[in-house]
């Protein structure tokens, strides 16, 4: 076997001997205007949960604790991250999910100057405060809430959506 083979081999026999996931962590989309209806066309019929958060909130930083504990649990909650910080922000919003393990859940972060037109399209009667969440039914009815959710709530809504 030449060399080169049998360090591909050899690399893949100590990352499977020290437990290294193969999971791969996304990197966040850029949320434009027209992300939303993007995000809620390819769910269609599916209930999900959107939550905004950002990078310089403590009290978001304490709930993706509950999130990420969440979406181990339950593998068919369908959760979508959107970080309401500059475009510039992507990375440090990255490694966040990353550490608070969510870097595999899908993530946004807002891609336009203008955080308050995109904000605005997301629901023109928010007004920026965050965390902020929005539970949709598989028919796109959504209930929105601010502040931070307890994990009961979460529970439940998980349990009513069947996930």
């Amino acid at each position: 076997m030449p060399v080169s083979k049998r360090l591909i081999v050899l690399a893949f026999t100590l990352i499977g001997s020290i437990g290294i996931s193969a999971a791969v962590e996304l990197v966040p989309k850029s949320f434009r205007s027209g992300s939303l209806a993007a995000i809620a066309a390819a769910r269609e019929g599916k209930p999900f949960m959107l939550h905004l958060w950002s990078i310089n909130c403590s009290s978001c930083r304490g709930e993706m604790d509950v999130l990420a504990k969440l979406v181990r649990e339950h593998p068919k909650f369908d959760l979508v991250l959107i970080a309401a910080d500059a475009p510039g922000d992507a990375a440090e919003a990255q490694a966040l999910l990353a550490e608070k393990g969510l870097g595999e859940v899908e993530c946004w972060v807002f891609g336009e100057a203008d955080a308050q037109r995109l904000r605005y399209e997301i629901d023109s009667g928010w007004h920026g405060e965050l965390p902020r969440s929005y539970f949709y039914d598989p028919a796109q009815n959504r209930i929105a809430l601010s502040g931070v959710l307890k994990e009961t709530q979460l529970e439940a809504w998980i349990a009513a959506a069947g996930r």
